[in-house]
């Protein structure tokens, strides 16, 4: 008695109005009928226990146990369901899907993700109206967990394994999940872990991503394999791998090197392109000797071969390799030394200009022309070069004492001396640089010089 006398009830806590979304639904569809969608086409029961059911597990999550819940949280967890439900089974299989990838991948499967409800749905296996929930459910752990064929799921057998973690894929395939996660790594499928330094996979990989790569693995060939294929040695091919010619099939710097014929054949395919079949005259050479010839490495020479696609001849151009490829020398000469787009050498936007290289430099110093930098292939030094639309907007807006001088008819010295007199400053540039000033600044003067200016920029470019 004294215990009771102590008992002070709890008073239920009244569910929020916003939680009542399903019961509202329910007793609209007792009173005017089922209604469209695919919701209205369920049963009733199998309507409103799928939305709590389902609800439950997105407002407590997977541990939920259903004999703690509260009505309010029955009526909340209701309304959470039947939000999701009302929208489909295709918004039911993304809330699934988003349930799966809300936490890492490890060895934890369906069934720890969706207990609760995988268990409610378990327990109704004697009622063939929730068959639809069960078939849906059944068909996304089938094809979003790594489930081997023949394992049963909700009373049914896996037809097949459609995706694989990096275990069950060594399990039935034999790869090594270095190999794959390597692999699989390089198509965005798997990462490094930065605690273990091994390969953890992003999402399952579908089995037939990891069927190709078996598949891709057991054609590798390593670099002497490779270079006999392509008709070269085994320091070339490293040299045209660095060059980005031919990829490793692993990318990673520290990986081996390992070929897949696919990218040998690319690259080949790439030189037959260019290659016409017929006799080539003496002055076309294979692209080693033509290399030598010229003093330029191999691998640059094919590079700048690709790049520009310099004709190539060979007697048999279907089943050519590399060494059957002959090169115009004076024709792979003229692109090495052809100047770059849109720049200039230095020495070259000086002859332009009519200014010293020494006067290029210092205007390149102090921005007034602009620099680009430019990768010389003969060399394979970076060289800083002149933009041409620089070299335009300079004669456009500045003008050296000799073109004045020209135009007045007086000497240099005299037109400098003239202009310093009438407060005209020249440009401050180095010691011994051609004395400059700003065509704003002088005497209205003719366009002469702008138009030889892109004159010979043109021939330049031409020759």
């Amino acid at each position: 008695m004294r215990m009771l006398e102590e008992y002070v009830p709890v008073a239920p806590a009244p569910a929020r109005a916003d939680d009542l979304e399903l019961e509202r639904y329910l007793r609209q569809r007792v009173q005017t009928g089922a209604g469209e969608g695919w919701l209205g086409r369920l049963p009733f029961h199998v309507a409103a226990q799928t939305c709590e059911g389902f609800g439950l597990l997105l407002t407590h999550g997977a541990d939920a146990k259903r004999d703690l819940v509260a009505p309010a949280e029955w009526a909340a967890a209701g309304t959470a369901g039947f939000r999701v439900l009302r929208e489909g089974p295709d918004a039911f299989r993304a809330r699934l899907k988003n349930i799966q990838i809300a936490q890492p991948l490890d060895n934890t499967l369906y069934r720890t993700r969706f207990r609760v409800f995988f268990e409610w749905l378990r327990y109704r296996d004697d009622d063939p109206d929730f068959d639809i929930i069960r078939d849906i459910v059944r068909e996304f752990v089938f094809r979003n967990f790594p489930i081997a064929k023949g394992q049963v799921v909700l009373g049914q057998p896996c037809p097949e394994q459609y995706v694989h973690s990096l275990a069950t894929a060594r399990n039935t395939f034999g790869i090594s999940g270095w190999k794959l996660g390597r692999r699989l790594s390089a198509i965005g499928l798997a990462q490094r872990s930065s605690v273990s330094k091994r390969f953890v996979l992003n999402e399952y990989a579908p089995a037939d991503v990891v069927r190709g790569i078996v598949t891709e693995v057991d054609a590798l060939l390593n670099a002497t394999e490779a270079a006999h294929r392509v008709g070269i040695d085994r320091m070339m091919i490293t040299k045209f791998t660095d060059r980005g010619l031919i990829p490793k099939y692993y990318p990673d710097h520290n990986a081996a090197p390992l070929y897949h014929p696919r990218d040998l054949e690319a690259f080949l395919g790439r030189l037959r392109s260019l290659a016409a079949s017929k006799t080539p005259s003496e002055q076309h050479l294979d692209i080693p000797t033509a290399s030598r010839w010229l003093s330029v490495p191999t691998d640059r020479v094919t590079r700048i071969i690709l790049d520009h696609r310099v004709p190539l001849f060979a007697n048999e151009t279907k089943a050519a390799r590399f060494r059957d490829f002959r090169v115009s020398v004076p024709d792979l000469q003229q692109e090495i030394y052809r100047a770059q787009d849109g720049v200039l050498r230095p020495a070259d936007a000086a002859k332009v200009l009519g200014i010293s290289v020494r006067t290029v430099r210092s205007l390149l110093d102090r921005g007034i022309l602009e620099p680009r930098t430019v990768r010389e292939e003969r060399s394979a030094r970076n060289r800083r070069y002149v933009s041409i639309s620089s070299i335009e907007t300079f004669a456009a807006e500045y003008i050296t004492v000799v073109d004045l001088a020209s135009q007045s008819g007086r000497l240099p010295g005299a037109e400098a001396i003239l202009q310093t007199d009438r407060g005209v400053q020249p440009l401050d540039l180095d010691s011994r640089c051609n004395m400059i000033f700003k065509r704003a600044d002088v005497p209205a003067l003719s366009a002469s010089t702008v138009s030889n200016v892109k004159a010979s920029r043109r021939a330049f470019s031409n020759g």
